[in-house]
């Protein structure tokens, strides 16, 4: 915007003249948003349940030149519960708003517009440029269920004519299409259909590849974020009472004895399958029996290893194994054991366990997962058993199950059985 000024004084016959060049302002009037209610035949701010006060304001976007990036600003505000409260916090932070803008603050929701990503890819060519520069960031068996579920999702848009598709045209209706796919049409080599919580995975996996292209640019939004989770009721692995537990053992011992092993780790150690294939035999230090090993919620974990489980490690004269050997695998001693997918070890031993339980008769609820609940669960008894309250077994188990917060080992433990009511036949006064 230009605008020009006349300047003219005395004796000076010609006027002087100043161009001032104006740059746009890149930002609206910051305003506040309230909900609004009818009091005596007029419109008032009003609290509301569900509806939000926020203070908001508008940013130029370069692609339209127009300022049609909203901006909103909440700033606990919704946590004020008097509407004058409301009115005054909500003043504050305009003004407050106001002055950064004015001192160039640039909001994070628009960092790097001006710097977008020109170059233009195919959705297929997106997801495994996003695919990556993920894989650097995640764990092998996080990088492999990607990988698959990229793939797969690839071979669907061949199918429908969409690999070629700009991923800038590709959009939320699309996506749903292929959602709606795999809900109803959708069938596996065994004929089955995909539960919601598997249908949750793809779109979970592929959402991240998403938030990759947003984050370079590519995409200005991911709106896979924005689908609600489907509702889905998981089957929970029970554990084994400790007769079936003694049961099992005795069937093991007997027809796999290898397989000891493998619950050894997951009984002494309370390690989860994943945990106990991703072990090599330099995980384990036999001079000050301490384990290291890499954790589902952390990289690598540190525990002890307890007095019961060392005959079991002693066995395996791991002293003349080398060190980056890994120690449980299927050739039944610690061996390189090389595959492209870490699950396809675990399932491995799944299989040779459920062969187990199948001769037994247990039903599919059990797995080897239910060792480890097992394991829990009866320290969970055995503490409860020596008189110990609730809060101090949960402070005991915290760190030998490695829950990073009590809700979550509460949450475990209910899910496992351990919460069940003692006998309250003496509070009843009804008879039958």
């Amino acid at each position: 915007m230009k605008k020009t000024y006349k300047l003219q004084s005395e004796p000076i016959n010609e006027p002087i003249r100043i161009e001032i060049v104006l740059a746009k302002v890149k930002y609206s009037t910051p305003k506040l948003y309230a909900p609004k209610v009818l009091k005596n035949g007029k419109k008032v701010h009003a609290i509301v349940p569900g509806k939000r006060w926020y203070v908001y304001f508008y940013w130029l976007n370069p692609e339209t030149n127009r300022k049609d990036i909203k901006i909103m600003i909440y700033k606990g505000l919704n946590r004020l519960d008097s509407l004058q409260e409301r009115k005054s916090a909500a003043s504050a932070l305009i003004d407050a708003v106001k002055l950064a803008l004015y001192q160039n603050w640039v909001p994070k929701q628009v960092r790097g517009l001006e710097y977008k990503n020109e170059k233009t890819y195919s959705v297929g060519e997106a997801l495994d440029y996003a695919f990556k520069l993920k894989v650097n960031s995640i764990s092998e068996a996080t990088a492999q269920d990607y990988s698959t579920r990229k793939e797969f999702f690839k071979s669907y848009l061949i199918q429908n004519g969409q690999q070629y598709i700009d991923i800038r045209q590709y959009g939320l209706n699309d996506f749903y299409r292929f959602l709606d796919w795999l809900q109803l049409e959708y069938k596996k080599p065994n004929g089955t259909t995909l539960s919601n919580t598997s249908i949750d995975n793809y779109k979970r996996s592929i959402s991240a590849l998403f938030t990759v292209l947003q984050h370079k640019r590519i995409i200005d939004h991911n709106f896979i974020n924005d689908i609600p989770k489907l509702k889905s009721k998981p089957v929970k692995n029970k554990p084994f009472t400790k007769k079936e537990f003694t049961k099992v053992l005795k069937q093991i011992k007997k027809d796999d004895p290898y397989l000891i092993n493998v619950i050894g780790l997951m009984v002494f150690a309370l390690l989860r399958p994943r945990e106990i294939i991703r072990l090599k035999v330099g995980d384990i230090n036999t001079e000050n029996w301490i384990l290291g090993v890499e954790r589902k919620n952390q990289s690598i974990g540190y525990s002890r290893v307890i007095e019961k489980l060392k005959p079991l490690l002693k066995e395996m004269n791991l002293d003349q194994e080398p060190k980056d050997h890994h120690l449980i695998t299927k050739f039944d001693k610690p061996a390189v054991w090389e595959t492209n997918k870490l699950s396809s070890k675990v399932n491995y031993f799944s299989r040779r366990f459920r062969k187990i339980l199948k001769k037994l008769k247990f039903d599919p609820t059990y797995n080897l997962y239910s060792v480890r609940h097992t394991a829990i669960l009866d320290l969970y008894s055995s503490l409860l058993n020596r008189g110990f309250n609730e809060q101090e077994i949960i402070f005991k188990l915290m760190p030998i199950t490695g829950h990073k917060s009590q809700a979550g080992l509460k949450n475990y433990l209910r899910d496992i059985q351990a919460f069940i009511p003692a006998d309250h036949s003496e509070i009843y006064t009804l008879e039958l």
